[in-house]
């Protein structure tokens, strides 16, 4: 019951995330940086890190360039919105699911067909990261790779995952 609690009230902050900004307009830093602590509340709701905060508020510590900047920015434009509801999706259902695990009606195939939709919204969610990762992977250089190793050395979870792979040799080539 504690967990189901955390899951709920989860959702309705993110109901509130979702609702600050529907607009097409581009939002400004201080607005990202603002939802972007709220989004972080999501990160569970998917396998793969939300990179693109950590990126753009240590732009200049990461030395992007302009264009990099741009195509970050244009990124979170097109799939910020679409990222969002994609996770308080998975978190609602995540909370239904549990919620209906525990009612006497419900079968074993209703909870399988239930499920199936959770794991597709994550798929869904997992597409939306790679698109972003795919941006990062082929404009990184080798100097941005070892500065976000540093700039992440602070941020235990993320930290966790860099001495787990060598970045420049796992750096796909173009």
């Amino acid at each position: 019951m504690k967990y189901l609690g955390i899951f709920i009230a989860l959702f309705f902050l993110v109901t509130a995330v979702q609702a600050s900004h529907n607009s097409d307009h581009p939002l400004s830093s201080d607005d990202w940086n603002g939802v972007m602590e709220k989004v972080t509340l999501l990160e569970g709701a998917g396998l793969m890190p939300t990179l693109l905060p950590v990126i753009l508020s240590n732009r200049d510590a990461l030395q992007l360039t302009d264009e990099q900047v741009n195509a970050f920015r244009a990124w979170r434009k097109n799939n910020y919105t679409r990222m969002v509801d994609v996770m308080n999706d998975i978190i609602g259902k995540t909370v239904e699911f549990r919620v209906d695990s525990l009612r006497p009606g419900i079968t074993g195939d209703q909870l399988l067909a239930f499920q199936s939709e959770i794991q597709a919204l994550q798929i869904e969610l997992l597409k939306i990261k790679l698109s972003c990762r795919e941006l990062i992977m082929t404009t990184f250089t080798d100097e941005q790779w070892d500065n976000f190793a540093f700039i992440i050395s602070d941020n235990p979870r993320l930290a966790s995952l860099m001495p787990q792979m060598d970045v420049k040799e796992s750096k796909p080539v173009n």
